[in-house]
């Protein structure tokens, strides 16, 4: 009985411990009642480059700060996972090899691959995060920490780079590749200004007046070149005078009006009609252009395609790996390889030069780089697409004659696939020639990628073939082969076939990038052949650029026959030239006058006749900062002639001056030129540039407070005067003395991003209703766009906890917020006070929501009530105010 007694007193104690020891597992607030309690809690301002400045809260056990394991890791994108109990972190760090483990439950810390025991006064085990003694820190991770008790500040010293840092540079060239319209994705911004057709707006004029002065006569001249828009569509035309002796010589060219239809605008969409125009336009024909007085229809879009494919690049390296993707020297994609190490990118393929690069970054921190290099011209057609061009007319040489017969061009290009562009066309009219129709075929394809292949058939003309590759270290290869047809009035010169060959190779010299290029071209007739070679060196030896060229003629022919006589430099010659620049260093050790004086010499010598040609030597100085003054001599050794060379250039903001002067033992020629450009706005204001703008356009931004909240602006309302914008695309701004930021140099019908900058603004309360949207730029005209501001708005709300049956509120939380209609826009990350308050202000209008932090939620294994707020903040001219966004804390069931 009383060994009965004795086991049932035994078990049930084995029980009661059992029990004592699971409610201390679950129970973890027991245990932090049973470690010591620090003595003083604050949140101090931690400012890192490449974080900013953050509040992190911070323990203190006689004034030693221990700083929240969780939170620094996050902060510094350490990547670090969960132990086993849920209340230690785990990783690697500084390298892939280096393992790290803090595990307070089992008192143990690994650091570098080495195990020891973490002792339990250099930890504290709090509610919200895992807080260590600075000393581990420094030991695990180099991040050596100080704390400032005066101001309450945290500074950090790093032993290796941080993940931030990395990312803090890719995140800058993202950023850069998104202000300049890469092919990074983003949100798509609202199309706020639509084509806005006139019947009649005043646009641009470009103007060149120019005086020429010779020891026999005077020359005056005049360029104008005028662009409006007419009826929807944009006008244009090109009228040159000259003054010579007294009498003018007019001319006008170029004077067409064209209707762009809006399917002209989408460049990625195959549509019937783009455009049409009727005046004097060029023939597009693949062999020659015949000038015309007629009407022309096409459905190639005005915008250029820039997308052609989707290319798979992909490919295996080290497991973890983080990959970048470059198209022509942009970062375009990142990610991490994954547990096999494969990894996988759809790059867009545009037209054009197009040069890949992988970087890949492995955990050892070994740096591979692969280059593959892509040419892709406009003649390639998206697969199903079908493009035509069609014009009609009458011929138009010096002068009209309305008794000629019309004359038509039809070109026909489709897409088979995204490799192969098949063309047919057809020419029919005199000017032509005597058959006066000629069929046209063609075919443009891509081999293996990189290798380009076109072919040209025109029956009773030419054949022609030509090959093309560029290589990844920029080497190229250029083939051409073209068999004539005798009798065709496209080979006056009586040729049978024609062949070339162009090939450039790069290398280094002296540590510099230089480079080889051959050229080579045979002409064969039928009393001989014609071979022309040319060779160019050049390479860098300091801060002189030398380029030596050498080229020749070999003449085969023996009897001309009946073709016609060829020019001197048609024989047989041979020339080599040499050339040295040298441009002076701008820095203060160089007297400023010369400063980034650019020299250059250069020598030929005749190899056919072994006798020198000619030696010149010129002298460019940058004046006045927007002045540049060139001086040349150019001496012919054999002639005993020289030639003496003087040009002044000055750009003013809205007109350009250029002054020449020639001398030589004949005589001189003195010419004055004035270039510039005018533009009117639709407010009347007269915008003179020194570049042109016609087929360009222009847009006039206005921002301003909007009192009334009409979204209009209304004559009382306050403009606010700021440079506060950008665009995906360059282009030139200038602020008026009237507030209106006035931008030039857009191209005509193009789809512009344009976002307001709120840290321009004057007044960093003030913010638009939308941030980021779309315009079409205008043809040869301005147009304006008002942007209105609103007060920004501030928000207020209180955080809670449930615990040990009470309620009270949670200091030192972290709160997200985050915009809802903008995906583009960076998250605002707002801390609660000590009694669970917070509040955020600054923001601007638009739709939100909030919801505290869920790595804090996981840690200390609770549930926040709700799971998030969604809310708004309207667009009001004194701000808008919202109070009340609460969240309560509850432990998970």
């Amino acid at each position: 009985m009383l060994k009965e007694l004795s086991f049932l007193s035994l078990t049930q104690t084995a029980k009661a411990l059992t029990v004592c020891m699971a409610l201390w597992w679950l129970l973890p607030s027991t245990k932090a009642h049973a470690q010591r309690e620090p003595d003083g809690e604050a949140l101090v301002l931690f400012a890192y480059p490449s974080l900013g400045q953050e509040y992190v809260n911070v323990v203190f056990f006689e004034e030693v700060p221990y700083l929240p394991l969780g939170e620094i890791l996050s902060m510094m994108y350490i990547h670090n996972e969960k132990t086993e109990s849920g209340k230690g972190l785990t990783g690697f760090y500084p390298t892939k090899n280096d393992a790290w483990r803090v595990d307070p439950v089992q008192g143990v810390i690994t650091m570098r691959n080495n195990t020891e025991v973490l002792p339990a006064d250099k930890f504290y085990l709090g509610e919200m995060d895992l807080y260590l003694h600075p000393e581990y820190f420094s030991r695990m991770f180099g991040l050596n920490f100080s704390v400032n008790f005066h101001s309450l500040t945290l500074s950090l010293k790093a032993d290796f780079p941080l993940p931030i840092d990395e990312r803090q540079k890719r995140e800058a060239l993202r950023r850069k590749m998104q202000q300049m319209g890469a092919a990074r994705e983003q949100a798509p911004a609202p199309l706020m200004y639509d084509r806005d057709r006139k019947g009649f707006a005043p646009g641009m004029l470009d103007y060149n007046l120019s005086y020429t002065q010779t020891e026999s006569n005077s020359t005056f001249s005049t360029l104008l070149n005028a662009g409006m828009e007419l009826f929807g569509g944009d006008l244009q035309g090109i009228y040159a005078g000259n003054v010579i002796d007294g009498n003018l010589v007019s001319r006008v060219s170029g004077a067409r009006w064209r209707y762009v239809f809006k399917g002209g605008l989408e460049p990625d969409d195959n549509v019937g009609i783009t455009s049409i125009a009727v005046g004097q336009l060029q023939t597009t024909g693949m062999t020659n252009s015949a000038r015309i007085l007629g009407l022309a229809v096409t459905n190639n879009p005005i915008i250029p395609r820039m997308k052609l494919d989707v290319f798979v690049i992909d490919g295996y390296t080290e497991p973890d790996s983080e990959v970048e993707l470059l198209i022509g020297g942009q970062l375009v994609d990142f990610l991490r390889a994954d547990e096999v190490g494969y990894y996988r990118f759809n790059a867009p393929i545009t037209f054009g030069v197009v040069r890949i690069t992988t970087r890949i970054y492995t955990p050892q921190g070994e740096v591979i780089i692969q280059d593959r290099q892509l040419q892709i011209p406009f003649t390639f057609l998206p697969k199903g697409f079908a493009t035509y061009n069609f014009q009609a007319g009458l011929p138009m040489g010096d002068t009209l004659n309305f008794d000629q017969e019309p004359i038509a061009h039809l070109d026909f290009a489709y897409g088979l696939t995204n490799a192969l562009t098949v063309r047919a066309g057809v020419d029919h009219g005199a000017v032509f020639g005597l058959n006066k129709t000629y069929p046209v075929y063609g075919l443009s394809a891509r081999v293996f990628e990189q290798y380009l292949v076109n072919v040209d058939v025109l029956p009773d003309r030419y054949y022609q073939a030509s090959g093309s590759v560029f290589y990844a270290n920029n080497t190229s290869i250029n083939g051409q082969f073209t068999e004539f047809v005798q009798g065709s009035e496209f080979n006056p010169m009586g040729k049978l076939r024609e062949a070339s060959l162009n090939t450039f190779f790069p290398f280094k010299a002296f540590g510099r990038f230089s480079g080889f290029r051959l050229t080579g071209e045979r002409q064969w007739f039928d009393n001989g052949f014609r071979t022309n070679l040319q060779s160019d060196f050049n390479t860098q030896i300091g801060r002189v650029i030398a380029r030596f060229n050498y080229r020749t003629r070999i003449n085969g022919i023996e009897d001309l026959g009946n073709l016609p006589p060829l020019p001197e430099q048609s024989l047989s010659m041979g020339q080599a030239t040499a050339s040295l620049t040298y441009t002076l260093k701008r820095t203060p050790s160089v007297p400023v006058f010369v400063r980034g004086l650019f020299l250059r010499g250069q020598f030929k010598y005749d190899t056919y006749h072994k006798q020198p040609a000619t030696v010149s030597l010129m002298l460019s100085q940058t004046l006045f900062k927007m002045g540049r003054l060139t001086i040349g001599y150019d001496r012919e050794i054999q002639r005993q002639t020289g030639l003496l060379q003087i040009g002044f250039l000055y750009d003013f903001r809205g007109i350009r001056t250029s002054t020449q002067f020639t001398k030589n033992e004949v005589g001189y020629v003195a010419q004055q030129a004035f270039t510039g450009s005018l533009g009117i706005d639709p407010k009347g204001f007269i915008l003179p540039d020194n570049r042109d703008q016609v087929t360009r356009s222009g847009v006039a931004v206005r921002l301003f407070v909007d009192a009334n909240e009409n979204g209009k602006f209304d004559a009382n309302e306050l403009v606010i005067p700021a440079k506060a914008v950008r665009l995906d695309r360059s282009a030139n701004m200038l602020l008026g003395s009237d507030g209106i930021l006035r931008i030039t140099q857009l191209q005509s019908y193009w789809k512009y991003i344009m976002e307001v900058d709120q840290h321009a603004l004057p007044n960093p309360n003030l913010a638009p209703k939308v941030s980021r949207f779309e315009f079409v730029a205008e043809p040869n005209r301005f147009r304006t766009i008002d942007i209105p501001l609103y007060q920004t708005g501030l928000i207020e709300g209180v955080v809670t906890i449930e615990q040990y049956g009470r309620v009270e509120g949670l200091g030192g939380l972290r709160l997200v917020v985050e915009r809802l209609d903008y995906s583009g826009e960076e998250l605002q990350i707002v801390r609660t006070f000590s009694d669970g308050g917070f509040y955020l202000f600054g923001l601007m209008p638009g739709k939100y929501r909030a919801f505290v932090d869920p790595k804090q939620l996981e840690f200390m294994n609770v549930k926040s009530e709700p799971g998030e707020l969604e809310f708004e903040i309207r667009a009001l001219a004194e701000g808008d105010y919202l109070e009340g966004l609460n969240f309560k804390l509850k432990p998970k069931e």
